[in-house]
């Protein structure tokens, strides 16, 4: 019964296209195909709500997600809940996206990020401090599908740290688009 609400609810609502089955995406193109999944529904106005419900059933329906994809999902319906401007549910979500082991300074990202939406400019502040302080891995090589290197700026996030420091005081929606 459950299932079938949910589709009902799903084709009901302006913000998802009626002619896709959202649940059946493979992962890849569920939650990183930028005009595909979730972020096709997020691509239109006001339906950052959606975008989110649409994530976290996806993740709550898939049994044989790994944790690192789970927590990808969790970041992103985390993003979508701060755009809408649900912080308490995007903070907890944030939260349980810290890794034991980082070398690429997710968790600081993650610090800054829950920082800005607290409004807590000092945390956000120490966050950045850490991020920027960060020593590159001597095994830091990355490769694109391919197998060719790729450029990617170090550490990782620090230019959306640093942009959400400019933007502080806006909101999450702002701070991740009009504001520079």
């Amino acid at each position: 019964m459950l299932a079938l609400t949910f589709s009902f609810l799903l084709s009901a609502s302006p913000c998802l296209s009626p002619d896709i089955d959202y649940m059946a995406l493979a992962f890849q193109e569920f939650d990183q195909t930028m005009d595909a999944g979730w972020r096709e529904v997020a691509n239109r106005d006001g339906c950052a709500v959606a975008a989110a419900d649409l994530i976290q059933r996806y993740r709550e329906s898939k049994p044989d997600l790994s944790e690192g994809q789970l927590n990808i999902m969790r970041w992103h319906e985390g993003q979508m809940r701060a755009e809408a401007g649900q912080n308490e549910q995007a903070v907890a979500l944030f939260k349980q996206t810290y890794t034991e082991f980082d070398t690429m300074g997710w968790n600081y990202y993650v610090n800054a990020t829950i920082a800005f939406i607290e409004q807590d400019a000092e945390a956000l502040q120490h966050a950045h401090d850490q991020l920027v302080a960060l020593p590159k891995p001597s095994e830091f090589n990355p490769l694109d599908a391919d197998g060719k290197p790729m450029q990617i700026d170090w550490p990782p996030n620090l230019k959306v740290v640093e942009q959400l420091m400019s933007c502080f005081g806006r909101s999450y929606a702002d701070a991740y688009g009009t504001c520079q």
